[in-house]
């Protein structure tokens, strides 16, 4: 749904095809949100039916390429999008909570063992972002607010993984207590 809205935004900026959008919308948030150009061209269609882009044909080469521009309707909504207040936080459909209900039949030390393997993937990503920062400069604010939310989050994951270990430990340390008292 917000992709929607983000061409829209691309779009005020000036007319251009789905595969420019892309490229301005990578360019803008880097490498932490990729759309597809067939999504995009979806989105752009479904955006054309309800009067919010139209279209021109534009002759480039021996292509005939599909330009899309905001019309005045679009900006309105846009606009009215815009003073709307934020949605609250997505739901957590997380991987790892399905891993753990699916490891928790084989005990703790089986949640405990996928609750590592996810830390060390998201320790992985963590170090892919950080050298992403070094060789890549953020060239607008969008894409460093952007690279900043994907380092605090992932960091913020590795320290909820960290405080699930203490309570998995904390768990068998009072079954232990429980057993020898």
């Amino acid at each position: 749904m917000h992709l929607r809205y983000a061409l829209l935004a691309l779009l005020a900026e000036g007319e251009a095809h789905g595969y420019a959008l892309v490229k301005r919308f990578n360019h803008r948030l880097g490498p932490f949100w990729h759309p597809n150009v067939g999504q995009v061209y979806q989105l752009l269609h479904g955006l054309e039916r309800r009067g919010l882009v139209a279209h021109r044909e534009v002759t480039a080469g021996p292509r005939l390429r599909r330009t899309f521009r905001l019309t005045a309707r679009g900006q309105r909504v846009l606009a009215a999008w815009l003073a709307r207040r934020p949605s609250w936080p997505p739901p957590v459909r997380a991987e790892i909570f399905v891993r753990c209900l699916a490891a928790e039949r084989d005990g703790a030390a089986a949640v405990l063992a996928q609750l590592e393997r996810q830390e060390a993937e998201y320790r992985r990503y963590l170090a892919l972002v950080q050298e992403d920062a070094t060789q890549a400069p953020p060239t607008c604010v969008t894409r460093r607010l952007a690279r900043e939310a994907v380092l605090h989050l992932a960091e913020a994951q590795i320290r909820w993984l960290e405080r699930c270990r203490a309570i998995l430990a904390a768990d068998a340390a009072a079954v232990s207590s429980r057993a020898i008292g």
